[in-house]
């Protein structure tokens, strides 16, 4: 049996008392997950002879999602960083609230929100592409598929939930508001996306 000791190590850190990692790096490591099995697939159907005119294309997919899965383990580890910035700005705040504190809570509650909001939109890649990987990957494969689609839709919309608490404690309603608008769009336009992708599986997650 392989190995899944970081995997452990992950859900140790996740099942710890601290507040990070937390919600927003589970998120982006879902996708990291899905983009993983989408290169798996990719790599899968590369072997097929039956698949040759498709191989220049998956190959193509499979550089995209490996470059994704990098981005998405990166923001998983920001993401730890950027609401570890947010506690210790908190309790700043709390030892003497200046003007000085205040901003400082304020740029941290930000740059908490900015990071999830990232990591929506690669999982909103991921499945832009397994919406082709579903079209043309090996059907013995499809449940693999399957499950990075579902696991990068789960890392989405865990994400836009870390982008909406994190952004109800900025006071700028303008950059809430501007922010907000942009999840709501990007949302519109996942859900059109997963149909797709969902509709191109050779079977039904």
């Amino acid at each position: 049996m392989k190995s899944v000791k970081g995997i452990e190590s992950f859900c140790a850190e996740l099942s710890s008392d601290q507040p990070s990692p937390g919600g927003g790096t589970a998120s982006a490591a879902a996708g990291a997950i899905a983009a993983s099995l989408l290169v798996m697939v990719c790599g899968i159907t590369l072997k097929s002879k039956k698949s040759e005119t498709d191989w220049a294309e998956l190959q193509r997919l499979r550089d995209e999602l490996t470059s994704a899965r990098d981005e998405l383990l990166r923001l998983a580890e920001e993401d730890a960083s950027a609401y570890d910035l947010v506690v210790d700005a908190a309790r700043a705040k709390k030892v003497k609230e200046t003007g000085a504190t205040v901003r400082e809570f304020q740029s941290a509650l930000l740059k908490a929100a900015e990071v999830p909001m990232k990591t929506a939109f690669a999982c909103l890649r991921v499945v832009e592409k397994a919406a082709r990987v579903a079209e043309i990957g090996k059907k013995s494969a499809s449940s693999d598929t399957g499950v990075a689609i579902r696991l990068a839709e789960a890392g989405f919309k865990g994400a836009g939930l870390n982008v909406k608490i994190n952004l109800s404690g900025v006071a700028d309603a303008k950059v809430v508001d501007s922010l907000s608008k942009r999840l709501d769009q990007e949302s519109s336009r996942f859900e059109k996306v997963l149909e797709s992708a969902l509709k191109n599986l050779k079977m039904q997650p």
